[in-house]
């Protein structure tokens, strides 16, 4: 059967996602309820067999995806060491933050990290799909706390390790330090490799926690490179949710796990056709999602890199001239808010990860073409299959 292809453009207008942002979230929410309500029972039917579900599934709420999921969010930092990829006489040291499920309404939650410190697992939280991050070129994986937030929310343990020598707090943190570039793809596969172990582990906090076999990848901007390049080379690995993330095709041939690409319409960092062209050289199951007027910020928790515009979003007005790229292109009265922006993302990035890393179909609904809300434009290859929902997780 020929490959299931469909694209919608739904365009807005400014007054409603700029002059008037908190009726455009109220509309947005109205519609996905409606939807969800009315067509998810019996997407979720035809979507759910027997024996693919994991050991341990979050409840069954009615919430959005846009919204926060069952569980209250711990946060640990761990410290993990091993050889550096290109200087292999010297140690590397891997600072990683870990997000993961606890009781609801947990507190008190620490605001840089956005989790609660060292909190106890949620009650009977035990085989958890596990979610790798991996930052952007000189960033943090706090600049995304959000998206960490929200997904182990959701039941998720998100593992994000500090790619050293490309952080923001490095000197030297841009494309030129090789070094921090070329142990990227190391540094992930290390954080995974040593997670397992403590897995095994009866005295660790981890013992018991993971599920080996629902681990996912993701990543944002040189991330979302590093993302799908583990992606292709770890065979671990069983879906990946990326964004601006600029991969050659033949990097994309590699990969054959199902995919979920982001960007944005104002991108001047990664245009949005490098994302296109991404999908494009990717396998089905495949999809791509395109947020209208906003750009390669519109995953920082705040709108802007700190490495451009400052740590606030009133700073993001103008861009540093001496900086090689436009990081804050989204900047300016035409582009959405960072919370408008990270809605249309988590609308899309949570029921893709549930979905395809979890085995939980509770929002496959949101998958389906003809959902798009206006303001997104969504694109969709299942490979051929006879449904709108994607097929169940092997």
């Amino acid at each position: 059967m020929k490959a299931r292809t469909v694209r919608l453009r739904q365009k807005v207008g400014k007054s409603s996602l700029c002059e008037r942002e908190e009726p455009m979230i109220w509309r947005l929410r109205t519609f996905e309820a409606l939807f969800l309500l009315c067509v998810l029972p019996a997407l979720f039917l035809a979507a759910c067999g027997e024996g693919d579900e994991p050991p341990f599934t979050a409840p069954s709420v009615t919430q959005l995806p846009t919204q926060p999921g069952p569980f209250g969010v711990g946060v640990r930092q761990m410290t993990f060491t091993k050889k550096s990829a290109t200087m292999p006489t010297q140690d590397r040291v891997l600072l990683t933050d870990v997000w993961y499920p606890t009781t609801p309404n947990a507190g008190p939650v620490d605001v840089d990290l956005g989790g609660v410190v060292n909190a106890p697992w949620a009650a009977g939280a035990t085989h958890l799909p596990l979610l790798l991050f991996s930052h952007g070129n000189c960033a943090l994986p706090t600049d995304v706390r959000f998206f960490m937030r929200a997904v182990a929310s959701f039941g998720f343990i998100v593992a994000a390790p500090l790619h050293a020598g490309d952080l923001i707090t490095d000197p030297n943190c841009d494309n030129s330090n090789d070094d921090g570039i070329a142990n990227r793809i190391a540094d992930v596969r290390f954080v995974i490799d040593s997670l397992l172990q403590l897995n095994t582990d009866p005295t660790s906090f981890f013992s018991g926690a993971i599920d080996p076999q629902r681990i996912g990848m993701s990543g944002y901007s040189y991330g979302g490179n590093t993302a799908l390049r583990v992606s292709a080379s770890d065979a671990r690995v069983i879906a990946a949710f990326v964004g601006a993330a600029p991969l050659t095709s033949v990097h994309a041939a590699a990969i054959h796990v199902p995919v979920m690409v982001l960007g944005g319409e104002l991108d001047t960092a990664i245009p949005f056709a490098l994302d296109s062209g991404l999908y494009d050289a990717l396998k089905p199951p495949k999809y791509l999602v395109e947020i209208l007027r906003t750009g390669h910020t519109m995953m920082s928790d705040d709108g802007c890199w700190s490495n451009c515009c400052g740590p606030t979003a009133a700073a993001c007005t103008l861009c540093d001239p001496g900086k090689p790229m436009p990081f804050c292109d989204a900047a300016g009265p035409d582009a959405l808010t960072a919370d408008v922006a990270h809605q249309f993302i988590l609308r899309y990035a949570v029921p893709f990860l549930l979905h395809w890393v979890a085995g939980d179909h509770r929002f496959d609904a949101f998958l389906a073409p003809g959902a798009a809300p206006s303001g997104v434009v969504f694109t969709v290859d299942t490979g051929g299959s006879s449904t709108n929902t994607p097929a169940p997780v092997p």
